[in-house]
């Protein structure tokens, strides 16, 4: 990796790192434990879809560098693993979506893809650690992360569907 993609790639981190936070701080929008709008994953999937010379090894590094910042930031360990877990099946439906689709638009079912599983990772997290029955948290979940995924995934499509100067210089660092 390259000093201006590692940069670039810091940045990134750094971006959905300060949404992870600026999150943080906004009251929760249902009275469902656990639930946000997954601001954090917007670099994340931005970096997915941008091509170009981006690989998913690189979003890897990123998120891994956001969960781990992010534990820190917040002095809770129990969130290490709730991110860990969410964060690990999330790539996983990201990455296994752009195999299949990789113009501008598979943002779309990656986003929604992905928040479903961030919700499944993160309730069999709290499963392990309170009990079963958080599971019946899981379809107001569900529906909600549908919701969040498609406004995450719209964001990132409005970003990248169009190439500019700007996108095609991300997309070609090497």
């Amino acid at each position: 990796m390259s000093i201006r993609k590692l940069v670039f790639a810091a940045m990134l981190t750094a971006l959905s790192l300060t949404l992870f936070i600026i999150e943080s701080m906004i009251p929760p929008v249902l009275p469902v434990p656990g639930f946000r709008i997954g601001l954090a994953y917007l670099p994340v999937l931005f970096s997915v879809y941008i091509g170009g010379n981006w690989s998913l090894y690189d979003t890897a590094l990123i998120l891994i560098s956001r969960i781990l910042l992010s534990a820190l930031t917040s002095g809770n360990l129990t969130a290490l693993l709730f991110s860990s877990a969410g964060g690990i099946l999330s790539f996983t439906a990201m990455a296994l979506t752009h195999r299949f689709i990789k113009e501008p638009w598979g943002a779309f079912p990656a986003g929604i893809f992905s928040a479903v599983m961030h919700n499944i990772g993160q309730i069999s997290a709290a499963a392990l650690i309170y009990t079963a029955s958080v599971f019946a948290y899981l379809p107001v979940l569900a529906v909600a992360s549908v919701i969040t995924g498609t406004f995450i995934a719209a964001s990132v499509w409005l970003i990248i569907r169009k190439p500019n100067k700007i996108i095609n210089k991300i997309k070609n660092i090497k």
